[in-house]
């Protein structure tokens, strides 16, 4: 254990004492007026005052790094059981044999006390333990006197094996404490290795794939044959996929750190479930399917529950449905089942005509990075995380998923989930008007961003707003840009060279320049919620994540440097194109 640790540790093992020691001062003082009462010890008021103001310095002093505070601490510690101890001689030499036996129980107690509350603390057991160790060994000679001393020294003898119990017991359970520790600290550095590993990943993986889908996007605006369109979507569609792949080993990752949130808003169930099946529909029709959708007349519509992770889930089940139902039919059902006060639990249950499966396979369906068999992997793709993932957000949902299946008459999977009871919320018209679809050449757009293709893309995204657009490769030169001249708007990639998008926006935020109240918007392919965090602290005015949409590229935008410049966007929507 390092000395830093022991420090810790110390702190750890005072503020547990601390907490306490308002029930400690109150059994000494029952004691004190036990002794005074049964044993006449004139004393004990005197004792009993002693001990409650090392026990308030105690308070005061607590713990600290500082040398001084340690010292102090190690000396009042020392104090407290002297103190607490010393009854024990009034006990052995004035009240018989009941007070030698009571004496040993008052000591031997106050040492397991020590053992409990001060695990991981050395120094200040030893500093704590010491007078009363000294106690039980030295009071039964000296108080039986030469003349029985024989009995003393084996009642010495006892207390010694009685204190080397303790001392093992006290050793051990430190070093599993220590290992437990240790244990803990290697599976969080483990966490935060994979976590920072997979946010690299990701960042890695998307800032190409930006280039890929958003070429695929300018693409698809030209005049192209039918043959050209039709590797387009073959290109589209890969990319997609890959974008899938890569956000649920994200999302994998943020549940095992505990770094995803459950968020229960007032929703429309009913509504839901019927978005849910008009995502589905025209995809199942595609392949020839019929899709149905059945809500029990019984279910209440309005509840309280996280729609973008029930809606998780059921994109993952219907999705599995549709891939592997090659004729037939998926279902859709919704129930509930209301309980008592204000409660219920919804039933979500995807049925389907497909390939089916047998016991064996189902037993491995929620283990993450497994798939039915080879063949399923083989035949159908996919990197087995779609269950996992959905069990595990159920789980923390407080719900669960059941799958009842045979080999070759289809599957049907439900979720249940509990929920509060919600209230009626009359349905939002869309009163906002939609952001204009062009700036002006007067409006001033800066972009940093290091990768030449994205800059490319950004810069075509850009181009029917008709603003003037400048393109840096750094934060440094982003601020220089800034320092030279007025913009309206910063697009501001997070990872760059030489000056990063972060620290850009802290020397523009403190800086005092005529750009320095600017709306900063975060291009970043980091997109763990620490990221987004750390743009909000850094005075990032919004955040947009790549790959990079071309319609909520433009929104954001105009969006931003209207709320900036204060003009009404009652003007006609963007467009993409």
């Amino acid at each position: 254990m390092t000395a830093t640790n022991q420090f810790v540790d110390l702190d750890a093992a005072v503020a547990l004492r601390v907490r306490s020691t308002a029930i400690r001062v109150g059994m000494m003082a029952v004691i004190a007026v036990m002794l005074w009462v049964l044993s006449d010890w004139r004393v004990a008021p005197l004792w009993w005052t002693a001990y409650a103001f090392i026990q308030y310095g105690l308070v005061r002093v607590q713990s600290g790094g500082a040398p001084a505070k340690r010292v102090q601490l190690y000396g009042l510690s020392i104090a407290t059981y002297v103190v607490a101890g010393f009854p024990a001689w009034h006990m052995w030499t004035h009240s018989g044999d009941l007070g030698i036996a009571a004496a040993t129980m008052f000591l031997c107690g106050i040492l397991v006390h020590l053992v409990v509350s001060s695990l991981g603390a050395r120094w200040l057991f030893w500093a704590s333990a010491g007078p009363l160790v000294a106690y039980l060994i030295a009071i039964p000679p000296i108080a039986f006197g030469a003349h029985r001393l024989g009995v003393g020294l084996a009642i010495s003898g006892c207390a010694v094996l009685l204190v080397s119990y303790l001392m093992v017991l006290w050793v051990d359970h430190l070093n599993a404490l220590t290992a437990m520790e240790e244990a803990r600290r290697q599976a969080e550095a483990a966490s935060q290795a994979k976590t920072d590993f997979l946010a690299s990943m990701s960042h890695e993986l998307r800032t190409p794939m930006n280039a890929v889908l958003g070429a695929a996007d300018l693409l698809g605006r030209t005049d192209l044959t039918d043959e050209q369109r039709e590797h387009l979507a073959m290109l589209s569609d890969g990319g997609a996929v890959l974008m899938h792949v890569l956000n649920d080993v994200l999302d994998l990752a943020k549940i095992e750190a505990g770094k995803l949130l459950i968020d229960p808003t007032n929703a429309d169930v009913h509504d839901f479930a019927r978005r849910c099946a008009a995502l589905w529909r025209p995809r199942a029709e595609d392949k020839g399917l019929a899709f149905s959708l059945s809500i029990s007349p019984d279910t209440p519509q309005f509840v309280i529950i996280d729609t973008i992770r029930t809606g998780q889930i059921l994109f993952n089940l219907i999705s599995n449905a549709v891939k592997f139902t090659e004729r037939g039919q998926v279902s859709l059902t919704l129930g509930a089942t209301v309980l008592a006060q204000g409660a219920a639990q919804l039933t979500f249950a995807v049925l389907d005509t497909g390939l089916g499966m047998d016991l064996a396979v189902q037993q491995s369906l929620f283990t993450a990075f497994q798939q039915g068999d080879r063949s399923t992997s083989r035949r159908f793709g996919g990197t087995g995380l779609g269950l996992a993932i959905s069990q595990k957000l159920a789980s923390m949902m407080g719900g669960l998923i059941r799958v009842e299946s045979m080999a070759g008459e289809g599957s049907t999977f439900t979720l249940r989930v509990p929920c509060a009871l919600g209230e009626y919320a009359a349905p939002v018209e869309a009163a906002q008007p939609e952001p204009r679809d062009t700036l002006g050449p007067d409006i001033r757009i800066l972009v940093a961003e290091d990768n030449l293709s994205n800059q490319r893309i950004i810069d075509l995204f850009l181009k029917p707003l008709g603003a003037q657009v400048t393109i840096v490769a750094d934060g440094a030169q982003a601020l220089d840009a800034l320092a030279r001249g007025r913009f309206d708007l910063v697009l501001m990639d997070m990872q760059m060279p030489i000056v990063d998008g972060l620290e850009a926006t802290r020397r523009l935020r403190g800086g005092g320049g005529p750009n320095a109240d600017v709306p900063v918007l975060a291009l970043t392919a980091n997109v763990m919620e620490s990221h987004r965090e750390a743009c909000r602290r850094a005075g990032m005015t919004g955040y947009i994540a790549k790959p990079i949409d071309a319609r909520a590229l433009l929104v954001s935008v105009v969006s931003a440097i209207d709320a900036h410049l204060g003009v009404d966007a009652a003007a006609p929507a963007v467009k993409a194109a």
